[in-house]
């Protein structure tokens, strides 16, 4: 990743985090462009976030009925809302590190989405 990727996709990868928090898909923009790698290194990263709470909502859900649900949730909720802030203390920090935990399976799915 050039330093020069990594000021123009500044923006994009700070927006991803910020708007994902707001549950706006705007990872979208930035995986569709594919133009910038840092950003498209953020994007990825956001889109395995989203994964993340939308599969843990899923599961969550159908174990409202046997009082599991709720406190699930709720870890879903605040697993999210720390992993968000990691990934946008690193987009502002011009870092391109894997978020924990999930991260990592991040860069191994989306491995072949390259910058064009």
């Amino acid at each position: 990743m050039s330093p020069g990727d990594v000021t123009d996709g500044k923006v994009f990868a700070i927006l991803c985090y910020v708007l994902n928090f707001l549950s706006i898909p705007f990872w979208l923009l930035p995986l569709i462009m594919r133009n910038n790698d840092f950003a498209l290194y953020h994007s990825k990263q956001c889109l395995m976030l989203w994964l993340f709470v939308v599969i843990g909502y899923a599961v969550s859900t159908p174990l409202f009925f046997i009082c599991v649900g709720v406190p699930l949730a709720i870890a879903v909720f605040l697993a999210s809302l720390v992993l968000n802030i990691i990934g946008l203390i690193n987009a502002i920090n011009e870092r391109a590190l894997p978020l924990p935990i999930i991260g990592t399976y991040a860069e191994q799915w989306f491995a072949g989405i390259k910058k064009v």
